[in-house]
Formats: structure tokens, sequence, C-alpha cells
């Protein structure tokens, strides 16, 4: 093990040590040592006992803290540490100008325990507002975010999304016949590969301007890999005769086990491969089967859900009514409840559900009963001014750790509805987080159970959750399920929605919206969804103002 290596042990354990108030003159003490031993020119490993006690600030505590890291590669002491520490609180000492002072106040004092909490707190102006924080470290730490964000090889559907954009632009600008496909095409939630199709043969790299001729490099006649400017996720373009463009592009916007499916003995890659049609739609026909839009290509029964469904039947924009979970400035959003409201039926919706945080989230300026009232007063009044557009009053509970709703029955009994959601206290076993969240879906004033496994695309994992026991429960107790359409989240995995719909678990296609552009966020949602085959009648904010008003009074206790 290397002098820095150690070194990085030793100060991310003085880092740990003072984010959790512990041994602060130790904790201090352990920067400068990590400095000193960096900077050795001698491998700690090599040198003797004798001689690492020489070493300045190196005593026999440390020295046996150091023999234990070149023994087991880490220390007893700092696998605690860790152990005591969320993830993303972690992922936040990788950002430039965070210390472990700061992260203290951000994580204890604001609640801030992720990196994707951190942005939208500095998105806010939250962050700028805090104490020793101001206006250059929030845009310091924005911009070391985003820098972060890039590096991970991999990119959430919005973000693959505008490079591909930008790369196909400048490819549409050189050759005549450019098309997007792969994961873009299938809407896939996190994006590890951009690929592009090309019209016709290509083989002179010379002919390529300045950001693709350095980059890109040639894997063989008829492909080019590489990647484009800063951004380090992989680009691959193909390029293909005009004969079998539509063959190529078929396969190339689906996954292997779509063209798996099998009939009469021959697989539908197969047919693909032997035959040359003009469109996509031809090869299904040309099959026996009904055409199979490019999301849903993933090899799971969508052949038998094109037998009992129509691509038409799918959820789209269009068959949206209203938007239910949304924030305002009466807790952490950027809007006040009355631009929101505008700018949804401004969409051409026909309901809008504002959910502000409750009271337990204070970090996000939850509602206290007070403000509930006050709240629900301007809401009256908004309605007179907006009709018949319509704000329906609901609220985002937090669910308590022991999967109690974050209010007493009469403040609950006030609303139109109610999103129960986790946004504290995510280290959970299995059987905890099931407990919790059974518990408040059993809560007969639950009517939406947000993000149900509170995961983070690219920066945090979700809690582990039985999702078949959850689903059961949401069944059984008439909750409906959010597909969270913040590319942060598209939570719940889009692979489980068939299971709500085998279960009758209707879905809500949710923005999570903060500011006025988030309500476009819903269209990651639909991606999602329509790849798991929901359809209109399916979706819960895509009922009428007079249905989804009928369903909420029918439901509530």
């Amino acid at each position: 093990m290397s002098n820095a290596e150690i070194a990085d042990i030793i100060e991310l354990t003085g880092k740990l040590l003072t984010l959790h108030d512990l041994d602060a003159n130790r904790a201090k003490a352990f920067g400068g040592i990590s400095f000193n031993i960096d900077r050795l020119e001698t491998d700690l490993a090599a040198m003797s006992d004798d001689e690492i006690l020489k070493v300045r600030g190196i005593g026999k505590s440390l020295l046996a803290t150091i023999k234990e890291i070149l023994e087991k590669g880490s220390s007893e002491e700092l696998d605690s540490l860790i152990a005591q520490t969320p993830e993303g609180v972690l992922d936040m000492f990788k950002v430039k100008g965070l210390g472990a002072s700061k992260i203290k106040l951000l994580w204890q004092e604001l609640g801030i325990d992720n990196l994707n909490d951190l942005k939208i707190a500095c998105e806010s102006g939250k962050i700028a507002e805090a104490k020793g924080f101001g206006e250059k470290t929030q845009v310091k730490i924005l911009d070391s975010i985003a820098f972060i964000k890039q590096q991970s090889g991999k990119l959430k559907m919005d973000q693959a999304a505008e490079v591909s954009l930008l790369v196909s632009e400048k490819l549409s600008s050189l050759f005549e016949k450019v098309e997007v496909v792969g994961a873009i095409t299938r809407k896939l939630e996190t994006v590890d590969k951009l690929s592009f199709l090309i019209e016709g043969s290509f083989s002179n790299k010379s002919v390529l301007p300045g950001e693709f001729k350095e980059l890109m490099k040639v894997s063989s006649p008829f492909v080019w890999r590489g990647t484009y400017e800063e951004n380090k996720i992989l680009i691959e373009i193909f390029f293909v005769e005009k004969e079998v463009f539509a063959q190529q592009k078929l396969l190339l916007n689906g996954g292997r086990e779509h063209f798996n499916y099998s009939k009469d003995g021959q697989s539908f890659h197969h047919f693909v491969k032997t035959n040359i049609f003009d469109s996509s739609e031809q090869y299904y026909s040309g099959f026996g089967e009904s055409y199979i839009v490019p999301e849903m290509r993933e090899g799971l029964d969508e052949f038998a859900w094109s037998k009992e469904n129509s691509n038409d039947d799918l959820i789209s924009w269009d068959k949206l009514k209203g938007s239910l979970h949304n924030h305002s400035k009466y807790s952490d959003g950027k809007n006040s409840l009355k631009e929101m409201a505008e700018a949804c039926r401004d969409l051409g919706l026909d309901y809008f559900g504002i959910a502000d945080h409750s009271q337990t989230a204070a970090y996000a300026n939850g509602l206290i009963a007070g403000r509930v009232v006050q709240q629900h007063e301007e809401i009256d009044q908004l309605n007179k001014e907006l009709a018949p557009f319509k704000i329906l009053k609901g609220i985002e509970s937090d669910i308590l750790s022991d999967g109690s709703l974050d209010y007493e029955k009469d403040i609950l009994a006030s609303f139109d509805y109610v999103v129960a959601s986790v946004h504290a206290n995510l280290d959970m076993t299995e059987e905890k987080a099931n407990e919790r969240l059974i518990k408040a879906i059993e809560n007969p004033y639950t009517t939406i159970l947000g993000h149900p496994t509170g995961r983070l695309l690219l920066s945090r994992a979700g809690y582990p959750i039985d999702h078949k026991k959850i689903i059961d429960a949401c069944a059984a107790n008439k909750v409906v399920m959010e597909i969270n359409a913040s590319p942060y989240r598209l939570d719940i995995d889009w692979r489980w929605i068939p299971y709500c719909l085998e279960k009758g678990v209707m879905l809500s296609i949710n923005p999570d919206a903060h500011k006025i552009e988030g309500f476009q966020d819903m269209h990651y949602g639909i991606a999602v969804a329509r790849k798991a085959g929901l359809t209109k009648s399916m979706a819960f904010n895509a009922l009428s103002l007079q249905e989804i008003e009928t369903y909420l009074k029918s439901v509530k206790p």
C-alpha cells in the first residue's frame, strides 16, 4: 500500500472524527499527519517502527493504526466511523471546498445527506443563506457537484438526452442521414453509452472535425467508438448501407432478450437478420406480430402485452389531466402556490395538487399545523379565481421512523389526499423498511406512496424493500403507487410496474416539482411508464378532475 493511500485513510479518519464530534484534537492532528506521510520519500511499508516514529506527528498509537492499515487495507476505527455515516454524506467529501465542519452543518442542521439534496438546496439559494457559506461557495459547490457527476461514466436519462442531442446535431451537419439509437430511444433510466446510426460507408478519420478527430478511434471499418469533448460517456457511431438501414436501426433499438422471442421455431432475431424491409413496422407485421414501441423492447412479455393492448392505450403526455406531487414556497419550492398552479394550468392540465413537505421536514421548511390552515385558505381563494381549473389540497407527509404519518388525524382529514414518503432514517434493513412502509400504507389517510425506495440514481441506492409485499399492501388498502418522475429518482423502478398492474394498483406519474420547470419531468416518468406498458386506464393522474375528486372522496375515512 502506497503512502498516498495510507495518508488518504488517515485524513478521512480525521474528517469523520470531526463530523461526529469525536476527539477534536486528534481529528485536527490527523490532517497534518496525513500531509506529512504523503510527502515521505520512503514507503512506510519499507520502514521500521523506529523510523516511522521519527515522522513528525506519529506516536505509538498512530503507529499501531498504520501497521493495521498496512496489514488490512483499512482500520477498525475508520470502518466504525464509516458505518455511522450515510453513504451520501461520504460522497459530499468529494465536493471541492467542503470540509468536515461544513458537511456537519449541512447534514446535522440542514438535513442534507446526499449530493442531490445539496444540489437542490444550492439551486434554491438555501446554501448561500446558511451560516459560513455565501453565494460564491454555493456556486463552487454546484460546479463541483456537476464535475463529480460528469466523471461517473453513466448519465441519467435527462443528461444523456442532452449530450445525445448535441452529438446528433453535430453529426447531422456532417452526414445526410443520422438516427439516434440504443439507450436513448429505449428510454433507459441510466445510460452508459450513446449510439448513433449513419447511412453510408465511412473510413476516413481526417474529415472529422476536431472534437471527433482527437477523441474517436476506429474500432472497425463500420463502427467508431470513443468519447466526445469533455463528456466521459462512451459514444458509438455505426455506418451502414441504405438497404440495411431499417434492419440495423431495429436491432439497435431493442434489448437482446426482445429479439430472442420465438414462434414456430424461429426467433425474431433470425427473422430480422434474414429479411430486408423498409421499416420496423414491416418487420413486426412480417413476423406476424403487432408493432412494439422501442421503449418496450426489453424481453419482458411485451409480445404478450401487444396481443391484449394497443400502443394507443399507452400513457402519454396528452392523456395526463393533472399533476399531484408538487412543492411551493410554503416549503422548499422556488415558486409561489399561485405561480405553480398557473403554470400547471398553462400546460393544458385541469388540476394541480400541492403536496408541500410536512412539519417534521424542518430542513425543507415543512408546514406546521397553522401554516397548513393558511395554505388551505389561500387555495380556497385561488380556486375561485382559477375556476374551472382546480388546486387540490395535498401534503407530502413524512413517514416517521415507526411508520406513522406526520400529523394528527384532524389535520390529515383536512387534506384532499396525502402522499406518504420516507425522507429520514434511510439506513434500514429490509424487514424494518417493509414494516415502516406497510404501516404507512395501512394508514387510512394515505392516498399515494411516494418514491417507495428513496433511491437517487447514480448517487444513492434505495433502501431494500420487498416490492411484492409493498405492492400487495397497496392493493389491499387502495393506495396508489407513485412513479416519481424526477430523473434523479424514477422510483418505483419501472420493472415493478407490471406487478402493480397485475394487482390492480394504479400509478401516479408525479414530477415532484420544486419549481415551474419541474413539471416537464413528467416526460421522464411517462417514458419509463410506457416501458412497463402502463395504460391510460391505470394512470391515476390521467383521471379527469371529476373522476379524481370522486375517487378521493370514496377512499377518504
